[in-house]
């Protein structure tokens, strides 16, 4: 069994992290690049050896869908590929096409961004400003933390609670609502760790009791799979609250790239365009992109999503249901088709995360900063590529050798229920 993080003391966040990086890096866990030739779905080729992936976003298995594809080369044909020039000058018709069919999947305005990271980074500065608090989710996106920073750096009361703790966060609005103009919650409807989900229906409420208190919505893990016409998981809980802002992306069950601003009025999107920094300054998503977006919308407006949805749905039930069987000790409700297994050290998580790739399976290790340190873990996507033979096989290769690497380190597998106090979570699931 491998011995490793044997370290020097890191000098700082950033020297730990790259310390972490670069060992995770020379155990070929990390930074692999596929074979030439390689169709990047169900498995991923890599030094000539061919892996089941579960490290995919695309939950729903549009990414190499003909029609998709078809679209983007027609769109390459047509108009290049690409338009370089800013949309505050010039965009391709195809931009308005794509913004329309996404207005019919959400039911409200939407503006279309290159990135959902650079959408919030249009987005926030123009809905919050220096009279404003913003309270961030411990496990919000590191996209939403950046440019709350970058808000906090303009003037914004900035500070962070304990992961979905409604209990916390009303304390806080009571004392902070006297201050501020407005008080932002900044959440992720799914967060993209432990596949866990937002109180939406709390957040609800708060945001009908108190008159300052909004909340922001990053949906990125939520779209596709989940809603009418995959309007995401945070739509298909509440309507559209005036006192709340959304924002999803376009590159994971969607099937494409881009992201998208979902506005609550025109005046919103208005706003957005005229004032978002990186809608001015930052390139636009090109031809190709486009034409493979708008086919996918057109996807989400038919009866075919709901028959990808419900196959999705069949799988988490079925990866849940295996777990359980398994005692194995995953975080994550299955709620979500994301699922994390609880391993502790970063050291015990490479360890596992090497000896199932050698059995043929290529999954996402999860450490530090992503999670806390001593809670690293196995993190699961799953999607319509894998069927019900690679769930089996994957579950029962994860709890053999998981018990095996425990065995070696002296740590039994009712710590790690306790470490990351999951099994009430378990009990639940049971139910």
């Amino acid at each position: 069994m491998l011995k490793l993080f044997i370290m020097q003391t890191p000098t700082s966040r950033v020297d730990l992290i790259n310390q972490l990086a670069k060992q995770l890096k020379d155990l070929g866990i990390i930074h692999r690049t596929s074979d030439e030739n390689t169709v990047l779905d169900r498995t991923v080729k890599i030094e000539g050896k061919e892996l089941l992936n579960f490290t995919s976003c695309s939950y729903l298995g549009l990414e190499n869908d003909a029609r998709l594809k078809e679209a983007a080369m027609e769109a390459i044909k047509k108009y290049g590929v690409i338009l370089s020039s800013s949309r505050a000058y010039l965009s391709v018709h195809l931009y308005e096409e794509l913004e329309h069919l996404l207005s019919q999947v959400f039911s409200y305005p939407v503006v279309v961004t290159p990135t959902t990271t650079l959408g919030h980074f249009s987005l926030m500065p123009t809905v919050v400003n220096s009279e404003d608090a913003i309270i961030l989710d411990h496990q919000v996106h590191a996209s939403v933390q950046f440019a709350a920073n970058m808000v906090g750096g303009m003037g914004a009361h900035l500070e962070m609670i304990r992961h979905n703790r409604m209990d916390y966060l009303e304390n806080r609005i009571k004392k902070l609502q006297s201050s501020y103009r407005k008080i932002w919650y900044m959440a992720d409807g799914v967060y993209s760790m432990y596949g866990d989900t937002a109180p939406v229906a709390e957040l609800k409420f708060l945001m009908d009791k108190y008159d300052s208190f909004h909340v922001y919505f990053d949906d990125a893990h939520g779209m596709s799979w989940m809603g009418k016409n995959g309007k995401g998981y945070v739509l298909s809980q509440i309507l559209y609250h005036p006192k709340m802002v959304f924002i999803t992306s376009l590159c994971k069950g969607f099937g494409t790239s881009g992201g998208a601003v979902v506005c609550y009025d025109d005046k919103i999107k208005e706003l957005v365009r005229n004032c978002g920094g990186t809608m001015i300054f930052s390139g636009p998503l090109q031809p190709g992109n486009l034409g493979a977006a708008v086919k996918s919308a057109e996807i989400h407006l038919s009866k075919e999503i709901n028959e990808r949805q419900e196959a999705l749905f069949y799988r988490i039930e079925y990866f849940k249901k295996k777990a359980i069987e398994l005692n194995l000790p995953i975080v994550s409700k299955g709620e979500t088709p994301i699922f994390f297994l609880g391993v502790g050290k970063p050291e015990t998580a490479s360890n596992l995360c090497k000896k199932i790739m050698t059995k043929g399976f290529f999954t996402c290790i999860a450490v530090y900063p992503s999670v806390p340190y001593n809670h690293a873990g196995i993190r699961i996507m799953l999607n319509l590529h894998h069927s019900m033979e690679d769930i089996d096989t994957l579950l029962d290769t994860l709890s053999k050798d998981f018990l095996k690497i425990l065995e070696y380190e002296n740590t039994t597998i009712e710590s790690i229920f306790d470490s990351f106090n999951i099994n009430s979570n378990i009990i639940e699931m049971r139910s």
